[in-house]
């Protein structure tokens, strides 16, 4: 008997209805139906946990992948007789594990619910980030930070996974950027804990092995909270009662997501071949050039500008502040015009104009250079909501999302590697060429979103008039005949 027949007590042969569209009938025959007070009440219970406690975690991240760039300025080259070039390598042993890993790691989501996937690795990370105390040289800093980058993967690609299976498109905005505004809170905090850290007089430790002791624990104490407190999927998340678990699948299975039932390979792979995803990873490859340089040489790159090394640590905190704010504006104006590219060509000409000015302004122009690091720090931070956006807003369906972001990880830390040697001590204190280089990503970042946006723009028009607007009131089979985006129900976000 071939495999989708079912025999009857009649022992007649029947086609068995695909388990995804059994899905499909049930949710779109729920009784009673979903009303928007419902949907509004479940996704109220998914804000009060997911972002917040989200925006808390990557926070740690940025603090722990960052917090290398801070001991620089603590002596810890000096103490570990790591050389400037071996430092570089250092940075990049970090991206070199994430680019290893994140092509894997939302599989395992797949297959271990999501709150213990991130909860282990959030704790072996704490711990790996730990011993950065006792690297003991240069070749144990290394391996740390090549371990450091395969766990804290997990989780850099697994959160932003987790929020696309848990709210639609048009929710997704306003609720990533608290996650994301993490970074420039950490860039802050980080500032400030460093330079609280470089205060502290103790003739048995170093400063720099307080700052890698005090944020480990850290990290290790918020990842057992994660069993609690993160969600898994729609459908088994433990906090949720069984009707809002239906509505919460209800929505996602509206917006063309897929969040359990087998995988189809065969329409994964042929989804694969979309030259707009693609795409989309480039522009995010060169942006992110920006974002992990900031991450590790920003104390670094304004202690040039007139600052000592303690001040630097406290000055580098404005900068990310209002970068924070903008975090927030960016995501509520991309769900309000449901746009990604179009809003990220007005940030990369705010960052390119702040890579400009650091390139050409001379260094004794400290107050003109350091108002300038506003520029570049607001207009990338802020982008990384709209080009992540551009990613996993225009890819159907959960299993493509979880590939996607993992993809974009992966190839983004391909540029973290690099970034590790843009900005060596010889080329102080101007480091024309990391902002030269920093300036050509940027523009490459603008014009390419210039591009999709009309593109998208142009391919949703085209679908408006062949079918009229799309349903929003019912579940589209988005998987019928494995047609996903070119369902012509599908909208691009432009």
């Amino acid at each position: 008997m071939s495999k989708g027949m079912a025999i009857h007590a009649e022992g007649i042969h029947v086609e068995k209805v695909p388990e995804h569209e059994q899905l499909v009938d049930r949710l779109n025959n729920l009784d009673p139906p979903v009303t928007p007070e419902e949907e509004r009440r479940v996704r109220r219970k998914i804000d009060l946990r997911l972002p917040p406690f989200l925006l808390v975690l990557y926070i740690f991240t940025w603090l722990d992948r960052g917090a290398l760039g801070n001991a620089a300025l603590m002596d810890i080259k000096t103490d570990l007789n790591i050389s400037g070039a071996q430092f570089s390598l250092a940075v990049s042993m970090f991206f070199v594990g994430t680019c290893v890993a994140d092509l894997f790691t939302n599989i395992g989501m797949r297959y271990i619910r999501p709150s213990l996937y991130l909860a282990g690795a959030m704790v072996i990370w704490g711990i790996v980030a730990t011993l950065q105390a006792v690297a003991g040289g240069p070749g144990g800093m290394f391996a740390i930070r090549f371990f450091l980058g395969i766990f804290e993967a997990a989780f850099i690609s697994g959160a932003p996974y987790l929020t696309t299976v848990m709210y639609p498109r048009a929710e997704w905005g306003k609720r990533i950027c608290v996650y994301l505004s993490a970074t420039p809170i950490a860039g802050a905090f980080g500032g400030w804990i460093a330079y609280g850290v470089a205060h502290i007089k103790n003739p048995n430790i170093e400063n720099w092995q307080v700052l890698f002791i005090l944020e480990g624990l850290l990290t290790i104490a918020f990842g057992i909270l994660c069993i609690w407190v993160l969600p898994d999927r729609p459908h088994n998340t433990k906090w949720l009662t069984p009707r809002e678990r239906d509505v919460a699948d209800w929505r996602m299975m509206r917006d063309g997501n897929r969040t359990h039932g087998k995988i189809q390979w065969s329409t994964v792979l042929k989804q694969l071949m979309d030259w707009r995803m693609w795409m989309n990873i480039a522009i995010y490859m060169c942006q992110v050039v920006s974002t992990y340089t900031i991450a590790t040489f920003t104390p670094i790159i304004v202690n040039t500008m007139g600052f000592d090394k303690v001040k630097a640590q406290l000055m580098v905190a404005p900068p990310y502040c209002v970068a924070f704010v903008m975090v927030f504006v960016v995501g509520y104006l991309s769900d309000r015009f449901k746009s990604c590219s179009g809003l990220l060509v007005i940030n990369s000409i705010v960052a390119a104009i702040g890579d400009l000015m650091l390139v050409l302004l001379p260094h004794e122009n400290n107050h003109a250079r350091y108002g300038a690091t506003f520029l570049v720090i607001t207009g990338i931070l802020s982008g990384v909501t709209l080009s992540v956006g551009n990613i996993t807003g225009n890819c159907c369906g959960d299993i493509k999302k979880g590939i996607a972001t993992g993809l974009f990880q992966a190839f983004g830390s391909t540029m973290g590697v690099a970034t590790g040697y843009l900005f060596p001590a010889r080329d102080a204190p101007e480091y024309k060429m990391g902002f030269w280089v920093l300036f050509a990503c940027t523009c490459f970042t603008g014009t390419g979103s210039a591009v999709m946006t009309f593109i998208n723009i142009r391919e949703n028009k085209r679908r408006d008039a062949a079918t009229g607007p799309p349903p929003t009131d019912r579940v589209i089979n988005f998987d019928e005949d494995g047609l996903m985006e070119k369902h012509p129900h599908w909208r691009y976000y432009r």
